[in-house]
């Protein structure tokens, strides 16, 4: 069956049988209608070139065309990390059409984000994860694909992404006026961290608005409200959504999301960003690091109306799945990838990335109907999060206890003294050594050690009081990069080398 389904893939990938998408776009409607694939071409000068392979998020002046219409002086940048690569293989980009003109548009947009797929080979997972925010009600981008030519070369065929600061906003909130922020990785709604986010839109107000909304949930009470600072209904769509499809790398983990501030309404609501790595992992519903995830999840009513915004989640999921939505994907971007000298993937690792996309999507609605009963005034033992024993490890003379279950730095030193333990001291390059060893052989995960600057920044300290004497920070480290990274940790796979985290991350632990 993978073979003939593999072959299938081939066959559209890689001859003409398979009739392209036809018709000129000529509305944002048609940019992001999911039924037209354009062909947009890109014209670089050298100094523009040199200038994205020494600085790849500097924006460089570039040319664009599009089925006859040329525009100049288009502001273009690479974008990305994991994914990122340069010409000579497929970048991901961000076209900002008024970066040197002002008010230049193309079909009303001001700016596009064509998504190179090197994390998804299916091609759709984005535009399925997007499909449901916006049904939620959630203010998240549209969707399509294009293909892209730079300087003659087709790098072939990306994901269409709507910016997120423009359209989304105005079609949930009639204008884009309020203030944006970025989720920069670590940050949440503490009141140290609230500086550290970067703003993306709306008037500067020194970060007070945020500031405040974190002074709030100092107090869940009052941050859960029904006339509380939060847009409770899209916010608990926006976590619902994610537990359905299994965002691991968003709000739950303080990356990928923004927060937006509606500037008539003064509530807040939480977007959707990078979802090109969902629809893998079945998370647990209440499986999230986020503080408002946490706050919620902790209160009975705030947990009763989640549990009615994940099942409408699971019940859309379930309904694009039985209308076809997926087969008419994969159709489309099939016909338009067919001839792609640079797709990420071959048609075996598309077969089964789409093949385990089905089977998520098929059995997920049933999971998550299955797990409800962990969101009720009396939540049953097995919902429990699982836990897994810590295991001892003898350096020397001295035993220490590597504890697997993620939990905060806070949480860890809790766990830690109620065995009559501290979160590890590590004295020396055998310990170092030898801890790492151990890690290594249960989880490649950084792990918490017993080190903090929290009382004074830049003066670190041990958790059970000693001095500190020995270290060993990895290069560049500790640098207090992101919202504030106040708390050590171990990384087994770096010869046991340190670097600083955001306590309120997740991680396995060591005890002493």
């Amino acid at each position: 069956m993978r073979r003939a389904l593999a072959a299938a893939i081939a066959v559209a990938l890689g001859c003409a049988e398979a009739p392209a998408p036809t018709g000129l776009a000529t509305s944002a409607d048609d940019l992001f209608g999911e039924h037209l694939v354009p062909r947009f071409e890109l014209i670089l000068d050298d100094d523009a070139r040199a200038s994205l392979a020494a600085r790849p998020k500097d924006w460089v002046r570039a040319e664009f065309r599009y089925a006859g219409t040329t525009l100049g002086d288009v502001g273009v940048r690479w974008k990305g990390n994991r994914s990122r690569q340069g010409l000579d293989g497929k970048p991901s980009w961000k076209l900002r059409f008024d970066k040197f003109v002002p008010k230049q548009r193309f079909l009303g947009q001001r700016e596009l984000v064509l998504n190179n797929l090197v994390e998804d080979p299916t091609a759709v997972r984005e535009a399925l994860a997007y499909r449901l925010y916006r049904g939620a009600g959630v203010p998240a981008p549209r969707t399509g694909w294009a293909q892209l030519v730079v300087d003659g070369a087709n790098l072939g065929l990306y994901l269409n992404l709507e910016a997120i600061d423009r359209g989304p906003l105005k079609r949930v909130f009639g204008d884009d006026d309020g203030t944006l922020y970025e989720g920069e990785f670590g940050c949440d709604l503490y009141p140290e961290d609230a500086p550290r986010f970067e703003q993306d839109g709306g008037d500067d107000v020194g970060h007070t608005d945020l500031i405040a909304l974190a002074e709030v949930a100092r107090r869940p009470d009052a941050l859960l409200a029904p006339d509380g600072p939060l847009d409770l209904p899209r916010v608990l769509g926006y976590l619902a959504v994610a537990a359905v499809i299994g965002d691991f790398d968003g709000y739950r983990h303080g990356h990928n999301y923004r927060l937006y501030r509606d500037r008539d309404s003064g509530r807040w609501s939480l977007l959707p960003w990078g979802q090109d790595r969902t629809f893998k992992s079945r998370l647990r519903l209440t499986d999230s690091g986020g503080l408002v995830a946490k706050l919620c999840f902790a209160d009975a009513p705030c947990r009763a109306t989640f549990a009615l915004a994940v099942v409408a989640a699971a019940a859309r999921l379930d309904a694009l799945i039985r209308d076809g939505t997926l087969d008419r994907w994969f159709i489309l971007v099939d016909a338009a990838g067919r001839v792609d000298p640079r797709r990420p993937a071959d048609a075996d690792e598309v077969a089964d990335a789409r093949a385990a996309l089905r089977r998520f999507v098929a059995e997920r609605p049933a999971e998550i109907r299955a797990e409800l009963a962990c969101l009720g005034p009396t939540p049953p033992a097995s919902c429990a999060p699982p836990t897994a024993p810590c295991v001892p490890t003898t350096v020397g003379a001295t035993t220490f206890a590597l504890c697997p279950t993620p939990r905060t730095w806070d949480d860890a030193a809790a766990a830690c003294r109620q065995d009559g333990l501290q979160l590890a001291r590590l004295d020396d390059a055998e310990q170092v050594a030898a801890i790492a060893e151990a890690a290594r052989a249960i989880s490649s995960e950084r792990w918490w050690i017993g080190l903090s600057d929290r009382t004074a920044e830049g003066t670190w300290a041990w958790a059970d009081g000693a001095p500190v004497g020995f270290t060993r920070w990895r290069k560049g480290q500790p640098d207090d990069a992101a919202c504030g990274e106040d708390c050590a940790a171990l990384r087994p796979k770096g010869r046991g080398t340190w670097s600083d985290g955001h306590c309120a991350q997740r991680r396995p632990y060591v005890c002493r």
